[in-house]
């Protein structure tokens, strides 16, 4: 085995001794809905405090993006 099979081989060994050490969230998808939804939530309370007239257009538009938009 040559000197760059060698290291490649280590390489290659630290990588998968990293993955299968790591373990994933069991559901990644919750955090960026609920990021969303905070997100929402401000924009509403902020613009309804300067424009009220338009806090039932905001809610509606927000809510309809919120849905439509998949991770």
């Amino acid at each position: 085995m040559t000197t760059a099979q060698s290291l490649e081989y280590r390489i290659t060994q630290q990588l998968l001794r990293r993955r299968g050490g790591q373990r994933r969230s069991v559901r990644p998808g919750v955090a960026v809905r609920v990021i969303r939804i905070t997100a929402v939530t401000v924009a509403m309370v902020l613009l309804a405090s300067f424009l009220q007239e338009l806090l039932w257009v905001t809610l509606a538009g927000s809510t309809i993006a919120t849905l439509g938009i998949k991770s």
